[in-house]
């Protein structure tokens, strides 16, 4: 069952089944012998916009946790894809993203508007309270947005990002060599 309740808005009854919480085994090698498990849950922020009262109506508040947002039919009908984008990302490329991770796909909206962008913007955690390597993951946000990268930004294989968090890959991000202070040239003494 979902965390999130129903949304009446223009008539129709809009239900989160999609939404409520999975887990996911991710392979982490080619063989698919080597798993990590991981726990999936999303935000509200994959269904909602910014409250804005100059533009929204009354209808479209959706409170969840204290936060006030405006539902979004568009959000909500791409919100509809998360679940087969999560194990897509498997095998894609994922992109630091400030405090979070992004990943962007490309998924079909309706027969007039064809393929758009839709960027996830996610955490992953290492889960302390599992006894194996595993993982927790938190959606925070889905909306249609092109990938927007900076030119810098680190990306990585989604598996072997998963891997290293979980613990079961090495990281391979060396630590930076400490910089040795250099030392005053001495002079030379001079002998009377």
């Amino acid at each position: 069952m979902s965390s999130f309740p129903h949304k009446k808005f223009e008539g129709v009854i809009y239900t989160f089944e999609h939404l409520k919480p999975i887990r996911v085994k991710v392979p982490l090698n080619a063989q698919a012998t080597l798993f990590v498990d991981m726990h999936v849950e999303f935000g509200c922020h994959c269904f909602t916009e910014d409250f804005d009262q100059q533009r929204h109506r009354p209808d479209h508040r959706y409170q969840h946790r204290g936060e006030l947002r405006a539902f979004d039919t568009e959000r909500y009908a791409c919100s509809l894809q998360l679940p087969r984008l999560i194990e897509a990302m498997q095998k894609g490329m994922i992109y630091n993203a400030d405090e979070s991770y992004t990943y962007a796909a490309r998924i079909p909206l309706d027969s007039a508007r064809g393929v758009h962008s839709y960027s996830i913007f996610f955490s992953l955690k290492k889960d302390l309270r599992a006894k194996a390597p595993a993982l927790k993951m938190f959606v925070k946000s889905a909306y249609l947005k092109p990938l927007v990268a900076r030119p810098n930004a680190q990306k990585w294989r989604f598996v072997s990002l998963a891997g290293q968090i979980a613990g079961v890959f090495e990281n391979k991000k060396k630590p930076k060599p400490e910089k040795q202070k250099k030392k005053a040239p001495q002079g030379l003494l001079s002998v009377s």
